[in-house]
């Protein structure tokens, strides 16, 4: 079984996972959660190996540079991010975040990968769903899938920030709909639930932990 580990909070109760395997770990998504990733890879001995990110949005990179500063970790995103990452400061300024994001510089381009992949022990399918923002992915390990804001709790993630695509999202969700329905859909908000009973609740109105999501 995958060992997985929800870690929420940040400005918008946004989820990291540290997805584990004996000695190593990659990080998905590390918003706003540096000290607490650092503190749970400290307290099981465990060595981060990459941090994979599923889009660049400020509540999902606001974690990443301090990760990098202090380990030797490798950071993986599309390089479709950029102008998105660029955009970090601006729109947590206008969601009313407070703590500033100091952008990543240096990353490892998904796009110029192949989708499969292994990481710390680990066989990672990547799979491109543009649409919330222009490079992003979902990570497919075992029959786990990370969906970032590409799929929520009951519904699709919205396309109307810089970058979005309504039409692109809608492809990508139709993507995710050929996936195997009891997959374990870890969302970038929200609790963790089977990607059908996601897929079923599309459009649906939000449960109380999502009402915060972007």
């Amino acid at each position: 079984m995958l060992n997985v580990q929800r870690l929420r909070g940040g400005p918008w109760n946004q989820n990291c996972f540290l997805v584990a395997s004996a000695t190593e770990a990659i990080l998905i998504d590390p918003g706003g959660h540096a000290d607490e990733a650092l503190a749970a890879l400290d307290h099981r001995k465990l060595d981060l190996v990459a941090i994979l990110n599923t889009h660049g949005h400020f509540d999902h990179i606001g974690g990443v540079q301090p990760l990098l500063d202090v380990t030797q970790a490798v950071f993986y995103i599309s390089a479709r991010e950029v102008p998105v990452m660029k955009t970090s400061n601006m729109l947590r300024f206008i969601f009313k975040s407070k703590d500033k994001v100091v952008v990543p510089s240096a990353f490892t381009d998904l796009d110029a990968l192949p989708h499969e992949m292994t990481l710390a022990g680990l066989d990672i399918t990547c799979i491109e769903t543009p649409g919330h923002t222009p490079g992003g992915y979902c990570f497919l390990i075992q029959d786990h899938l990370f969906s970032g804001d590409t799929i929520l709790r009951t519904f699709p993630a919205n396309a109307d920030l810089p970058g979005g695509d309504p039409v692109a999202l809608g492809q990508s969700v139709e993507r995710l709909k050929l996936l195997p329905r009891d997959l374990m859909l870890h969302p970038g908000h929200g609790r963790d639930l089977p990607l059908g009973e996601a897929l079923d609740g599309l459009g649906l109105p939000l449960e109380p932990e999502e009402k915060d999501a972007s």
